[in-house]
């Protein structure tokens, strides 16, 4: 297991919360429980987890790039937002 893999399954883990999908929608969910893991699939459970969060936590907050397209289709429609 190398650096890149870990990102990319933190990237995927992203993409999945902007397309819908919930938390334990996780591909690396095992049926066993989390402490039976195996190392490198709990890494990878991790990072996607991580991603899937910090997606979460961006569209939860309203900040940056998610609050200047909201305010670009406010103002595009004739509506005033408050920032």
């Amino acid at each position: 297991m190398n650096l890149e893999s870990i990102l990319d399954c933190q990237e995927r883990g992203s993409r999945a919360r902007i397309l819908g999908s919930h938390r334990t929608e996780n591909p690396y969910k095992s049926n066993r429980n989390a402490g039976e893991l195996e190392d490198e699939t709990s890494l990878l459970y991790e990072a996607w987890e991580f991603g899937w969060s910090i997606e979460d936590c961006i569209r939860q907050i309203g900040t940056g790039f998610y609050l200047s397209l909201r305010n670009q289709s406010a103002l595009a429609a004739g509506k005033l937002v408050d920032t």
